[in-house]
């Protein structure tokens, strides 16, 4: 297994959160779209999910956008994604 594998499964694992929407969106985003970002965006993914649940909801569910203008980067790329590969988009 190499770094990168390490990495992207100790991702997947934290992308397990409390509730069944959080974990689709965000595990979709890392299996599906996780290689194709640049260091500085697997940066910002890792550090998204170190937010907790009630945060990461606001941003990815109900519209509230990050202050950090890094975060909104990394959340407005999950959002995008999430939307292209919704089964209704």
């Amino acid at each position: 297994m190499t770094d990168k594998d390490a990495v992207k499964k100790r991702l997947v694992w934290h992308c397990r959160r409390g509730s069944k929407e959080l974990d689709l969106i965000l595990s979709t985003f890392v299996h599906d779209h996780y290689d194709h970002l640049n260091e500085s965006e697997q940066q910002l993914f890792a550090l998204l999910l170190e937010s907790p649940d009630p945060q990461l909801a606001g941003w990815l569910h109900h519209g509230v956008q990050p202050t950090n203008q890094g975060m909104e980067t990394i959340v407005k790329r999950i959002l995008s994604a999430s939307r292209s590969s919704s089964p209704t988009a």
